[in-house]
C-alpha cells in the first residue's frame, strides 16, 4: 500500500516547482511594468529633478493621472534607445553605401 505522506510530499514538490516556474515567468514579464518616479529613475539613471523637467517639456514618455506621474518601463527603454547615436563604423558603412 502507498504511503500517503509520500504522495503528499510528491505533490508539494510538484507545486513548489510550478511556483518557481511562475516566478521566473513573472520576472521576464516585468519589462512592461508601470510605475512612478522611482521606476523612471531606475530605468534612466536620471535625477528626480531632471525627470520632472523632462515631463514638463513633454520630452519623456509619461502619463499624468490624478496629478501623479506614471511611466511604462518599455516606453522609457524605447525612449532611451531612440536617442542612441550611431557608432563611427556604422556611419562609415552608411557613407560607403551612399545613405548619407
Amino acid at each position: 500500500m502507498n504511503n500517503p505522506f509520500e504522495e503528499i510530499t510528491n505533490r508539494l514538490e510538484a507545486l513548489a516547482s510550478e511556483i518557481r516556474a511562475l516566478k521566473r515567468a513573472n520576472k521576464q514579464e516585468r519589462t512592461d511594468e508601470i510605475g512612478g518616479l522611482e521606476l523612471a529613475r531606475e530605468v534612466t539613471g536620471l535625477a528626480a529633478r531632471t525627470i520632472y523637467k523632462l515631463t514638463h517639456r513633454r520630452a519623456i514618455p509619461h502619463r499624468r493621472v490624478g496629478g501623479r506621474l506614471y511611466f511604462r518601463r518599455s516606453e522609457l527603454e524605447a525612449w532611451l534607445d531612440g536617442g542612441r547615436r550611431p557608432l563611427a563604423s556604422e556611419q562609415a558603412d552608411a557613407i560607403r553605401e551612399g545613405k548619407k
